[in-house]
């Protein structure tokens, strides 16, 4: 379980978010919503503890800094530009909060999931965007924690990738796994999805599954278009 209760944030004394609550439950797949600079980039910098609410909280509290990295992974939306490792170097990098571990872990089914083997030993720094946003994915599925964060996973990635990203992730939702994902794909996202919440001025306006509440009035009210 994931719990915002009545968050407010600022920048500045510039209002961003506004009383946010949500209880986000283990095995399920969400997708957040809003247009652009509703809030939601800051809202998934309050979860993982990059920022602090000036009002609210957030739950749980992990004290320890490796607490955290072993259960809330995070995607971020734009994929370092130079890590000076190889691919596999770079996945490898997920398992660093049980560095202390004695407990074995194999990284070839996820290399595999991703497509990734033919590249596992080539520089990081040497591949297409859309190449990284996968090692990126990689990485994130290597540190294997009960929450996933995800900014705008799908932003460099062709129509087959952000279709396989799709299904991996709905299916570490149906094996326990808390999803939460924030996306401007409102096409693709509704077939997958357990739930989407819409953000508007920094509040939760609207929340559901995809089926039930997508509609051209909705989209309308929230992009203004």
């Amino acid at each position: 379980m994931f719990k915002l209760n009545n968050i407010s944030f600022s920048y500045d004394k510039i209002p961003i978010l506004n009383r946010f609550s949500y209880e986000f439950l283990p095995g399920r797949f969400y997708g957040i919503f809003g247009a652009n600079g509703c809030g939601k980039s800051t809202l998934f910098k309050l979860m993982t503890g990059e920022l602090k609410p000036d009002n609210g909280m957030v739950f749980p509290v992990y004290k320890e800094v490796m607490e955290r990295a072993k259960n809330i992974a995070f995607m971020e939306q734009q994929s370092p530009e130079m890590i000076p490792l190889t691919v596999r170097e770079t996945v490898e990098l997920g398992r660093y909060p049980w560095q202390r571990s004695r407990s074995t872990f194999s990284f070839e089914p996820i290399l595999e999931q991703l497509n990734l083997q033919s590249l596992a030993d080539r520089p990081y720094n040497k591949l297409s965007g859309g190449e990284k946003q996968r090692v990126m994915l990689a990485r994130v599925l290597a540190q294997d924690t009960p929450i996933l964060l995800l900014d705008e996973p799908f932003s460099s990635l062709d129509f087959g990738n952000q279709n396989l990203f799709y299904r991996i992730l709905k299916e570490l939702a149906q094996q326990g796994k808390c999803v939460i994902m924030i996306t401007h794909d409102i096409f693709v996202s509704a077939e997958y999805l357990d739930e989407a919440l819409f953000l508007k001025n920094g509040s939760l306006f609207r929340h559901g599954a995809p089926e039930e509440i997508f509609s051209k009035e909705l989209f309308t009210e929230v992009y203004h278009h």
